[in-house]
C-alpha cells in the first residue's frame, strides 16, 4: 500500500469562512493555468461534482463523497481521467486560535497507472494549490 499524501496550510480565517472559501470560491484561488485540464476557464463545485469548464468543454474532476461544513469535505479526484482512475481526497478545517489549520489527505494511489509517480507529482502540486487558497483567505 502506498501511504497517503498529507499537506497542511494555516489560513487566516475561521473554519466556517475557510470551508466557504474552499468550496464556494474555488474558481478564485485554483491555479487553472498550471493545474487545470484546459488551462483556462472556470472550476466550481456544482451539486456533488467538481467541474472545470472552458468554452463548450467540460471536465469533471471528482465527485463529492462527504460534505460536513465547516469541519470536513471529501471527494474523489480524477481531473482529466475517467472515474475509474479516481483517487480520494479529504480536507479538514480545524480551528487554531484565530486561524484555521486546513489539512488535505490524498490517498488511493493504487488506482493510478503509475502510483508512485502520481503521488510524487501531487506531492509537488498540492503545496502550490494550497498556497493560492491561503492567499485568498488572507485577502478575504
Amino acid at each position: 500500500m502506498i501511504p497517503p499524501l498529507r499537506r497542511e496550510v494555516l489560513v487566516t480565517a475561521s473554519p466556517e469562512h475557510a470551508f466557504a472559501l474552499f468550496t464556494e470560491r474555488i474558481g478564485d484561488w485554483w491555479p487553472l493555468a498550471r493545474f487545470g485540464v484546459f488551462g483556462d476557464g472556470t472550476v466550481a463545485f456544482e451539486e456533488r461534482l467538481i467541474v472545470e469548464r472552458s468554452g463548450d468543454r467540460e471536465s469533471v474532476w471528482g465527485e463529492v463523497t462527504s460534505w460536513e461544513p465547516p469541519g470536513a469535505l471529501g471527494f474523489t479526484w480524477h481531473p482529466g481521467y475517467g472515474s475509474g482512475h479516481a483517487t480520494d481526497v479529504r480536507v479538514t478545517f480545524e480551528a487554531a486560535g484565530e486561524q484555521t489549520l486546513v489539512t488535505l489527505v490524498h490517498s488511493g494511489w493504487e488506482r493510478m497507472t503509475d502510483p508512485q509517480a502520481a503521488r510524487r507529482e501531487y506531492g509537488n502540486g498540492w503545496p502550490a494549490v494550497l498556497a493560492g487558497f491561503a492567499a485568498l483567505a488572507m485577502s478575504s
